[in-house]
């Protein structure tokens, strides 16, 4: 299989800063997760707290980010602004509600946020004019964040 090259100015792969701080920011999600089956009961049910309290950050990160690619789209009708500014507080609204959850209620709200804030990505992406390494990254990472939250979730 062959990839046609990319026209000039327009970036394929991930760009080494988005990989390695993305991949950093994975982390907490897959150590918490371990800590919950790992751990001693005490320090399992404090790191339930630390992976829902970072999910919650995490999620109110990418929410922020449909705010900030909204005001980059000059194109966008006023309706589409609208759309996303307004859906870009969504995941801060649910983040905060997910932190007043019992844990696995919390994560079953988490998880439900980040995965319909990914497909709201691939809706966004192509009015935005967004590189189409941040989706490839975007999955990867979602993919991480879910499966941690629902691996610890079943312990």
């Amino acid at each position: 299989m062959t990839i046609a090259a990319a026209p000039p100015g327009v970036e394929r792969s991930i760009p080494r800063p988005a990989l390695i701080l993305g991949a950093g920011g994975a982390v907490p999600f897959v150590a918490f997760t371990f800590a919950v089956w790992l751990a001693p009961p005490a320090f399992a049910a404090w790191a339930q707290h630390a992976l829902v309290t970072y999910a919650m950050i995490i999620l109110t990160f990418v929410g922020a980010l449909h705010w900030g690619f909204t005001m980059k789209t000059p194109a966008m009708t006023e309706r589409e602004r609208w759309t996303w500014m307004g859906w870009s507080v969504v995941p801060a609204l649910a983040a905060w509600g997910a932190g007043m959850l019992p844990f696995r209620v919390a994560v079953a709200l988490l998880v439900a946020t980040f995965v319909v804030h990914l497909a709201l990505d691939h809706r966004l992406a192509p009015l935005s004019g967004l590189p189409a390494w941040y989706l490839r990254l975007r999955r990867l990472l979602t993919a991480v964040v879910v499966c941690s939250l629902l691996a610890a979730a079943v312990r």
